[in-house]
Order: C-alpha cells, then structure tokens, then sequence
C-alpha cells in the first residue's frame, strides 16, 4: 500500500535522531499573520507541527520555537515538505512537517544534544 498524497512515504526512515515526546510552541509572524502550532518531533533537520491549520507544501515560513533549558528563541527559515488534514476516526494528528533551511549550525548541535540526552531520560 504506498504512501497517501502529502504524507511521508517512510516516517522511520530519518537521517538525523528525533524526539517524538517533544512538546514546545512553533510560531510563525509575517506581517498580520500568526500561527501557532505545537511541535510534536523534532530534529536538527525539523520538525512536525500538529495543528489544524494546515500548511501547502513548499511553503516557505520564518518560525521560531523554544526547548526546555534554554532561554533564547531558535530562529531560521523553513519549508513545508508534507502536510495532513484533519479526519474523523483517524489516530495521526493533523499538521505539517518542517524542514530548516537556514538553522544555524550551533543550534542544530544543541537540538541534537537535547534530543540524545532526551531519549537518554525516556
């Protein structure tokens, strides 16, 4: 059975760790617009998004989001790369993927660190 329009082909398939236990705020301000959504996993290359207000892939967002521990925002650019609505009976929480475009490479260290000493405590 292949994967659905917009929806990952292979979630377990990542590149850098994840932390699926994750919960912080992702905002998103441009101009009168703002969104706020709830980061459900994240790595140094992104993050989900659950939310009901769903992103158009390829959709280029300033955002910003904070981790337990540290005071300061991290902030860069990043792209959706596939989205899911919202449906009755279904047990996936509707919202979007992110990748980071522009990260800088010290917080994507920090994040990576942050997650590895998270699943440490899991």
């Amino acid at each position: 059975m292949g994967a659905k329009p917009n929806e990952p082909d292979q979630p377990d398939r990542r590149a850098h760790p994840r932390n699926p236990v994750v919960v912080c705020e992702a905002r998103h301000i441009s101009g009168i617009e703002v969104f706020f959504g709830h980061a459900t996993n994240l790595s140094c290359s992104g993050m989900f998004v659950a939310t009901t207000k769903i992103r158009s892939p390829g959709s280029v967002y300033e955002i910003q989001f904070r981790l337990p521990g540290r005071d300061l925002p991290f902030r860069c650019r990043a792209r959706v790369v596939w989205s899911r609505a919202y449906r009755q009976r279904d047990f996936l929480s509707p919202g979007f993927g992110l990748q980071f475009l522009d990260l800088a490479e010290e917080d994507g260290r920090w994040i990576d660190e942050w997650v590895a000493t998270s699943e440490r405590l899991s």
